[in-house]
């Protein structure tokens, strides 16, 4: 992909120095062509004329330093590196390095026209072949930053675009698995055994089932939801889960009330669980713990032994990836996740409204 860009470049790089070393030189073209009569004027007492072979001089070197100063802001300026911020460092070295370049440039074409036979008036040629250049090499710089703007503002558009259908199939995913038959089939299985023994309990159930599939299917309409919300999603969405492993899985919340008003995409606290329970053995002989907790730097903690299941699910990988690319989207800090001494640890970094 990126060697592609790169021919890309420099194949605009080529017509663009074109078209500017011709814009440029157009009337010196014009005249060295079709002017028959040779024009002259004496200056200082040495005549400056102006051939079709001068003309051709005049349009390779200009043609000559565009494209060289493409090539060095290429390397320079980076147009194409993806997420690379453009410092101010940088735009001074590229003028620097670039008005250097030409002055050089032009210095050097000067010294050898003499050698080939040309008489001209040098100062009055030199600053006009300077300015002429210098003139190219704002037009070059010009075009490598639109470049750039433009190549930026496609990536994070396509980026977006990305993201967005891979967070909508990712709540998709989540949706499938609340509503899947099997997890229907158990849900009303738990709650026909609790209408019979424990009608009370099974209101609550009813409830938290239907919390649990009204946040999953609104959450698709937000981009951040606040902790306190999540919160309260996953304590609904573990009284369905504790149905089914009742005191097996152990749930252990330590959530500082001070940081329930920052932010964090929908559904990340459902997605770190379902993630554990999905990969871990729970069960009379091995029960599991789960500890939900914020730490210092706004970061909210999701932790679990590992207890490897004898048979592990197979899983589409999609949740804690699609997580991490909604916190790139959203500019915040990167989840972190580590396995470390027997333990699963995901740190997830809690959002800021703006207007704190």
């Amino acid at each position: 992909m990126q060697g592609n860009l790169t021919k890309k470049y420099f194949g605009i790089a080529l017509i663009l120095s074109l078209l500017i070393c011709l814009t440029i030189n157009f009337p010196f073209i014009l005249s060295a062509l079709f002017d028959d009569i040779d024009r002259g004027h004496t200056e200082g007492h040495r005549t400056e004329y102006f051939d079709v072979t001068m003309a051709i001089m005049e349009v390779f070197v200009n043609f000559l330093v565009a494209y060289l100063m493409f090539t060095l802001n290429f390397f320079v300026i980076r147009p194409f590196e993806r997420h690379r911020k453009l410092k101010f460092q940088t735009v001074i070295i590229s003028l620097l390095l670039s008005i250097l370049s030409v002055s050089v440039l032009v210095l050097i074409f000067n010294s050898i026209k003499p050698t080939i036979g040309f008489v001209i008036n040098p100062r009055s040629h030199h600053d006009e072949l300077m300015l002429k250049n210098f003139f190219s090499l704002a037009l070059v710089l010009g075009s490598v930053f639109l470049m750039r703007l433009i190549y930026q503002k496609q990536t994070y558009e396509l980026e977006n675009e990305k993201l967005t259908t891979e967070s909508l199939q990712s709540q998709f995913e989540s949706l499938k698995n609340q509503v899947s038959p099997h997890f229907l089939f158990n849900s009303l299985t738990a709650m026909k055994t609790l209408i019979q023994e424990s009608p009370d309990l099974a209101g609550q159930y009813v409830d938290h089932l239907s919390q649990v599939l009204r946040y999953t299917l609104q959450s698709n309409e937000k981009k951040t939801v606040t902790l306190s919300e999540e919160m309260e999603f996953a304590d609904s969405y573990l009284f369905l889960i504790k149905m089914r492993y009742d005191t097996n899985l152990i749930v252990k919340t330590e959530v500082d009330e001070r940081l329930k008003g920052l932010l964090l995409p929908p559904l990340t606290v459902q997605t770190l669980l379902e993630n554990v329970v999905k990969h871990n053995e729970i069960s009379k002989r091995n029960p599991l713990t789960i500890v939900i907790q914020t730490i210092e730097n706004e970061i909210l903690v999701v932790r679990n032994r590992i207890q490897e299941k004898l048979t592990p699910e197979e899983g589409t990988g999609i949740g804690l990836t699609n997580l991490a690319k909604q916190f790139q989207l959203l500019g915040e800090r990167e989840i972190q996740i580590s396995q470390e001494n027997n333990e699963f640890r995901v740190e997830v970094p809690l959002i800021r409204p703006k207007s704190i």
